[in-house]
């Protein structure tokens, strides 16, 4: 039976840069870890006032966990 072992999760913020010669949208993301055993809402929260220190669009957060599965 396959067991996940955490190898740490992150937070990627993304940011609108506006559009290039062709239309198409600019994003540019940014990723942080995150701190064990710390909450959705906390993450949110502190990605959130990262955002808001930042010239640019926040357009999205996310949370990344990754795991690696062992046999």
């Amino acid at each position: 039976m396959a067991t996940k072992v955490n190898l740490g999760d992150k937070v990627r913020i993304s940011f609108d840069y506006g559009v290039d010669g062709n239309g198409k949208q600019i994003i540019k993301r940014k990723a942080f870890p995150i701190i064990a055993g710390a909450t959705d809402e906390q993450v949110y929260t502190a990605a959130s006032k990262f955002a808001s220190l930042c010239e640019k669009t926040l357009v999205e957060i996310e949370k990344i966990e990754n795991y690696e599965l062992q046999a």
